[in-house]
């Protein structure tokens, strides 16, 4: 990296405690005598935040299996929101004293975990149901393997299985003309699912959100203030832990961590965007365009690692005009530097139905264009037209690029992206997605979605995956979109049926079977 470079980042990772299973060096002979053994389950205050509340217990699923890895025992706890507001659930089991028992813990899942073995609970998967408003506080996890049970209270520590990544901006060496307002900030390439008791990275592209957590318009207000030192307040998100590991061997390249849209391995990493407002003497944001930063908060410049229960701080510190940069972290694609800047009233424009318009408005900067100093031309005019003065017209479904070009010669111009669709996109699931019911009931589960021809999968997988645990079996029907349920056993159980492109959405029901 050249230190000469008008533009800065600067990425502190700061992990924090990282729990992990323990095991006692010493060997011990239970009786037979029982005993009530105490059980504490919390999470250390590292950190705390109102939005979500990292602290927050509202629900755990508790399993005590015996030095063999037998069941002992197991229970759900819920509505704890209310009652556990520090952060720790107590309860108690009666054991074998001096045994050696494992204990695994999950909480804030939103339904009771259902497993008979310690390989099953480890292999059981837990989905983001995403966007999030995180109401039943953040999913944590914990364990301790192979304890002794004595008198003494037993604590076992619990993890967020989530990472907290805190950004702000330092303006204090931009020129005094650069007008630099951040619009949104948002997480790309957030994990969709996690297993709980073992590290975790995105496997396939299904295994990611297209979009994660995002932060935008008044949320990031706190990072367009300015302390006396120059630097802004801070913005918080989070997400779940991806493990992607170090650049490959011989690639020390590190601004091969942003790829290009087309390169499949770019859905695999994750990392922040930040998209700002700019204005200075160099250029301008074009309209509905920003100048964006991208980055990756892994433990160093060359890694990919987001790790839970830990904590990443990142401070944007752009330089002079903070554009004259080179690395990968600024695209300044959409940015018009020629000193004449041509405004759309619309950079994106979606109409409904055949014969409807709209007008778009064409503005030049810093002198205002007359209709005759403009072109207009459509790139594809089975979907949509333009008239000379702007008026679009829909004709058919499909998407359109409009250009608005200054007739001097120039070259500069301004495009929005027109889109008809005459029928909205969707997918939709029935009876619903939490259902209650009864071993030996038959229940029938169904997708309705459009487009017809989106590649749609029911959720085999886990389908499959609850038959093996004997709670049920199914049927899928011929056409794919609908299945049948046969309840055979006590149990909680999970369906995740997914739509891909255009619809690109997912539809989770737990099923819960008494």
């Amino acid at each position: 990296m050249n230190g000469t470079k008008a533009f800065i980042l600067t990425v502190f990772p700061v992990i924090l405690s990282l729990f992990s299973c323990s095991e006692t060096d010493h060997v011990t002979f239970p009786d037979s005598r029982e005993t009530t053994v105490s059980f504490k389950f919390g999470i250390s205050p590292h950190t705390r935040a109102m939005d979500p509340d990292e602290m927050k217990i509202s629900d755990i699923s508790i399993f005590i299996f015996n030095e063999y890895g037998i069941l002992e025992s197991r229970t759900y706890i819920s509505g704890l929101s209310e009652r556990e507001i520090s952060g720790e659930v107590r309860w108690e089991a009666d054991l074998v004293r001096n045994g050696k028992y494992s204990v695994y813990a999950c909480a804030n899942f939103g339904y009771e975990l259902n497993a008979g073995s310690i390989d099953e609970l480890k292999s059981l998967r837990y989905h983001l149901a995403y966007p999030d408003d995180y109401s039943l506080g953040m999913p944590m996890s914990g364990c301790m393997e192979n304890v002794t049970v004595s008198d003494e209270e037993i604590s076992v520590p619990l993890e967020r299985l989530m990472a907290k990544i805190s950004v702000k901006v330092d303006r204090s060496r931009l020129d005094e003309d650069v007008e630099f307002l951040i619009h949104s900030i948002q997480v790309e390439g957030c994990p969709r699912s996690v297993y709980p008791f073992s590290r975790n990275h995105i496997r396939d592209p299904f295994d990611f959100f297209p979009s994660g957590f995002l932060r935008e318009d008044y949320e990031t207000d706190i990072l367009n203030t300015e302390n006396t030192d120059g630097t802004s307040g801070e913005v918080i998100l989070y997400m779940l832990e991806n493990m992607q590991g170090d650049l490959l061997p011989g690639n020390t390249d590190e601004t091969g961590k942003v790829l290009p849209e087309n390169n499949p391995a770019r859905d695999f990493c994750s990392y922040i965007e930040v998209k700002a407002d700019y204005v200075s003497s160099s250029g301008y944001s074009k309209p509905g365009e920003y100048l964006i930063y991208r980055f990756y908060p892994g433990e160093n410049p060359s890694n990919f690692d987001i790790c839970r229960n830990s904590s990443y701080s990142i401070c944007i510190t752009p330089v002079g005009s903070g554009l004259n940069g080179t690395e990968w972290r600024i695209d300044k694609s959409g940015l018009d530097i020629s000193g004449q800047i041509l405004e759309l009233s619309y950079s994106d424009l979606d109409l409904t139905y055949i014969g409807e318009q709209v007008r778009i408005q064409a503005f030049l900067t810093p002198d205002y264009a007359s209709p005759s100093g403009l072109t207009w031309e459509s790139d594809d005019i089975s979907v949509a037209t333009v008239s000379d003065d702007g008026m679009v017209t829909a004709c058919g479904e499909g998407t359109c690029t409009v250009r608005c070009s200054i007739a001097d010669g120039s070259g500069t111009s301004s495009e929005c992206r027109v889109r008809v669709e005459f029928m909205p996109y969707y997918l939709k699931v029935y009876p619903g997605q939490f259902i209650r019911c009864r071993k030996g009931d038959v229940l029938r589960f169904e997708c309705d979605y459009f487009p017809e021809e989106t590649v749609f999968d029911i959720g085999t997988e886990e389908l499959e995956y609850d038959r093996k645990r004997g709670i049920y079996d199914y049927l899928i029907s011929e056409d794919g979109k609908s299945v049948t349920i046969y309840t055979k056993a006590k149990g909680s159980g999970l369906l995740y049926m997914e739509a891909g492109y255009p619809i690109n959405d997912a539809e989770m029901v737990v099923l819960v079977i008494d």
